[in-house]
């Protein structure tokens, strides 16, 4: 993953519902990535056709993962627990900011609406998948500061916070 792009990681809303009572605005580092989000919660069939009407699949380098759009750039990954591809184990939606796509977002959006997901950023935030809501905090993240002042950015990181968050 490039640091230009921001990464929302979808979770299913039913997942959240059987963990929190509200749905929080932030996750712990343990829950955010210790948790199986998509155990017991599988999207709908076919949901990867959906994928195909936002951007063309690429060959993927792993036989357990599918990719949409370009990995260093607007991209949609969904990992799965084998190479069967038959059981989610995570959809990551990146979106690159330094070109950044308002028609992509917003489609990326009603799709992770369509599967009745929530949103999970690299800092831990809870997002609906709605269109200003995600720009909004595009506009607050990382790889936003990043495009607007790469040298800034890259000088204010501490080494453990660059390897942590790749």
């Amino acid at each position: 993953m490039a640091i230009w792009q921001f990464s929302l990681y979808l979770i299913p809303n039913e997942s959240i519902k059987r963990m929190f009572k509200d749905t929080p605005s932030k996750l712990s580092l343990d829950v955010a990535e210790d948790t199986s989000w998509w155990s017991g919660y599988q999207p709908h069939r076919g949901f990867e056709n959906t994928i195909h009407t936002i951007l063309p699949e690429m060959h993927s380098w792993s036989e357990s993962l599918r990719i949409w759009g370009d990995e260093s750039a607007n991209a949609i990954l969904v990992g799965y627990l084998t190479g069967e591809k038959r059981e989610v184990e995570e959809i990551e939606i990146r979106i690159d900011v330094s070109n950044l796509s308002n028609e992509f977002v917003l489609r990326a959006c009603r799709w992770a609406a369509d599967l009745d997901c929530l949103g999970r950023t690299k800092a831990h935030e809870v997002v609906r998948p709605e269109y200003f809501e995600v720009h909004e905090t595009i506009m607050r993240s990382r790889a936003m500061r990043f495009v607007q002042d790469p040298v800034k950015t890259l000088q204010s990181l501490r080494k453990d916070e660059f390897d942590r968050k790749g």
